[in-house]
């Protein structure tokens, strides 16, 4: 028989007093909201944004710094179904751009994206601009900058309640926009990059009217810490291996490490592990066909307790450079976390 996790609320009646009527129900149905969005489906780490075992492959996603960091566009799509097996379960779809609108210089970009978790969707729109110095000797310094809104909505209708009676409070479908921001740096060259980014710097406050001061105030988004770096070391003119490394820290549990190493053939096809504490072991493969046309999957094995209900996690990544024609070829740094 297939194993299945499902939300089971058990509340009181009426926790709020039938004088709240439908008001009790958006507070009860936001809370249950940013309760699930903490807790992200998982025992292991409480974090509210989405995770991602091809990070390596679009590091925009990481750290708002990295726009412009190619002297070519490149757009890509992501796409994760995360713990197979497990009903509800979180499922991720991302569209990002990253132009080099003054090469060497300022870089724009940004993504869109839905992230669906059982009752539960995440949507929004953030766009980045990032602005790049010369530090001499190859290295380079980026600042960048996330600007962008997020829907939150909960559809009462699938959750799934100890007592349907209780449904009144769950009826119907809320809505919450809230504003967000980014704030990344990065040190890099063309063999390695360390820097760090920090995630929903407003703490914005999850309510229905977003410019209405007095109005009733479901939770907060937590900042969240990504520190990540990196080095690609050349064995020979055939071989590269590139490991790479991410820790996020989000208060009050313990740092998460996403270690991941991949190794190169030939620049173009790509073999990679990747580890995930408290949470999975990941194998990865892709391959880049004329400096155009890339394509990235990986699939994880899950080491948390939630190995018991599910098969596993599965994520791809497809991406297109478009070359800047107005100049000459230059050495490419790689689009990943090295």
């Amino acid at each position: 028989m297939k194993n299945l996790i499902k939300v089971t609320i058990r509340i009181s009646s009426d926790p709020f007093g039938y004088a709240q009527g439908a008001h009790s129900a958006t507070i009860c149905m936001f809370g249950l909201c940013l309760l699930l969005l903490t807790v992200n489906f998982s025992t292991s780490v409480a974090q509210q944004l989405p995770m991602h075992s091809l990070f390596v492959m679009n590091d925009l996603l990481v750290n708002p710094a990295m726009a412009g960091k190619n002297d070519y566009n490149l757009v890509k799509t992501n796409v994760r179904y995360q713990w197979v097996g497990i009903s509800d379960a979180p499922r991720t779809f991302i569209v990002s751009a990253n132009i080099p609108y003054n090469p060497k210089k300022v870089g724009l970009g940004g993504y869109i994206f839905s992230d669906i978790a059982g009752p539960i969707t995440r949507t929004g729109i953030n766009l980045a601009y990032s602005y790049h110095l010369n530090l001499g000797d190859e290295l380079k310094l980026a600042m960048g900058l996330f600007a962008g809104m997020m829907q939150y909505k909960i559809n009462g209708a699938d959750i799934l309640l100890a007592d349907e009676e209780e449904r009144y409070l769950f009826d119907g479908v809320e809505t919450a926009i809230v504003p967000d921001a980014t704030f990344g740096v990065n040190f890099y060259t063309d063999d390695y990059h360390i820097g760090a980014s920090f995630n929903q710097l407003f703490h914005s406050k999850i309510k229905q009217d977003l410019f209405d001061k007095s109005s009733e105030s479901f939770g907060t988004l937590t900042n969240h810490l990504y520190i990540h770096g990196g080095y690609n070391f050349e064995i020979n003119s055939t071989w590269n291996i590139e490991p790479s490394v991410l820790v996020k820290i989000v208060s009050p549990v313990k740092p998460q490490l996403d270690f991941t190493t991949r190794l190169f053939y030939k620049e173009e096809l790509w073999l990679g592990v990747a580890y995930r504490s408290e949470d999975a072991v990941s194998i990865l493969l892709g391959f880049e066909l004329q400096e155009r046309f890339q394509i990235g999957y990986a699939y994880d094995f899950t080491t948390s307790n939630l190995k018991n209900y599910s098969s596993g996690s599965n994520e791809i990544v497809i991406g297109y450079q478009f070359k800047n024609k107005k100049k000459k070829k230059k050495k490419k740094v790689r689009q990943s976390l090295i």
